[in-house]
């Protein structure tokens, strides 16, 4: 069976250069990877896991045959949907036709996380080369034409291709501005809300709701709204850009992506014991509970996530909320992306009860963190109106939070 062997680098605490950990075997046929450290790498008195649950240090690795066969951290580490069809574009072919292996080392510096993809352990540093907040216009101008399947000029795709590596379905692109590094999100193609700044209202309300939330904005760009959320895995210093670790929930259960049975909100909470605080798992609880207040239907595991700061590890702030628009008169009854309590996925206060001990909590305390959530969603459109969603948009979301007729249900 053909395979590829291409060379895994990590950028460790404080440097701005990374060294390579060591070598990763793939076959695409098989949908199997293997991972051995390098032992120059191994004698590094600061070497770290490339993926603390899956590849610690110390331990022979085991196969990844999950996810096309890539371990966790790499999955990643590579692009996601947009990210993919922007590359894919960019080579004039589908994206479907693109190996795993293939993406991996098409994403350029601006990728997730402090690991790096090469095709040598002697291959280049590549340049952290994003576009320039002033370039949103053209950045903006050439994601549109992608989505319509229109020719983009070779120097505005190239443009593109610099920022983006993150994931989501959503069109993005990393920026630089004022000395950070931002992922600017833009509307997509057909929308008929405003999602940049729905986006901006549900953090900040989520951040009122005491849930950790990176530092966001909305700018306007030739009279279309942006949404910008600062970097969490990045910090300008001295030398250049310090990189922090990342994996995903479904890399830290080490699920499949594509068995979402198991996907499940007290199974994150009980892993999450070996590697975080308690206050990061009571976090994790209220972030579930969030999103069945705003009916954010999309929470998948992928869309929570740890940073990894040398041997610590740590809940990430929120990323990738926002209300499912729910159509009028069809019901109120809805499902979260993952397992909720005893009624599986069922999106109620008090399926979010039934398991509360799994996040160490009493009954007592989970009634206490519903109704200071109560208080702050049940003011949404407020909320909302206050940081600018027009009147139109907060009629459209009024079905996705009808849930807080439930409220008034909830006792000791």
């Amino acid at each position: 069976m053909p395979e590829t062997i291409i060379t895994v680098f990590i950028y460790l605490p404080g440097e701005t250069t990374a060294v390579p950990a060591g070598r990763f075997t793939h076959s695409s046929e098989l949908g199997i990877g293997t991972f051995d450290y390098g032992q120059r790498y191994l004698k590094r008195p600061n070497a770290l896991p490339v993926d603390p649950v899956a590849l610690p240090l110390g331990v022979r690795p085991k196969e990844a045959n999950v996810n096309e066969g890539l371990y966790g951290a790499f999955r990643d580490a590579a692009p996601d949907f947009w990210g993919r069809l922007v590359i894919s574009y960019e080579m004039g072919v589908p994206p479907e036709s693109i190996s795993e292996i293939d993406y991996l080392l098409a994403t350029n510096a601006t990728r997730v996380g402090n690991l790096d993809f090469r095709n040598s352990p002697g291959e280049t540093e590549p340049e952290l080369n994003p576009p320039h907040f002033n370039q949103l216009h053209d950045i903006m101008e050439a994601s549109i034409k992608i989505q319509s399947g229109e020719k983009i000029e070779k120097h505005l795709i190239h443009l593109l291709r610099q920022g983006t590596s993150m994931g989501g379905a959503r069109p993005k692109c990393t920026v630089e501005w004022d000395n950070e590094l931002w992922i600017a999100k833009f509307s997509g193609k057909g929308d008929s809300l405003n999602f940049p700044q729905i986006e901006y209202a549900t953090i900040k309300l989520a951040a009122r709701c005491g849930i950790l939330t990176p530092e966001v904005q909305v700018v306007s760009v030739e009279g279309r709204d942006v949404f910008l959320t600062r970097r969490f895995d990045r910090k300008k210093s001295e030398k250049g850009w310090l990189r922090h670790g990342f994996i995903s929930a479904l890399s830290l259960m080490q699920w499949d992506e594509l068995d979402r049975v198991k996907w499940d909100y007290p199974s994150i909470a009980d892993m999450m014991r070996r590697y975080v605080s308690a206050d990061d798992i009571r976090e994790l609880y209220r972030r579930m509970v969030f999103n069945i207040m705003v009916r954010n239907t999309d929470d998948h595991p992928r869309n929570h996530g740890f940073l990894v700061q040398g041997d610590k590890i740590s809940l990430s702030p929120a990323y990738d909320i926002v209300p499912s628009i729910a159509r009028p008169g069809v019901g109120t009854t809805f499902d979260l992306a993952m397992g909720i309590g005893d009624e599986g996925r069922k999106a109620n206060l008090k399926n979010a009860i039934s398991r509360c001990g799994r996040f160490g909590l009493s009954k007592q305390e989970t009634i206490q963190i519903i109704n200071e959530l109560k208080e702050v969603v049940s003011k949404w459109k407020e909320h909302f109106n206050k940081h600018g969603v027009s009147e139109k948009d907060i009629d459209a979301l009024i079905p996705s939070f009808m849930i807080h007729g439930e409220f008034a249900d909830i006792r000791l």
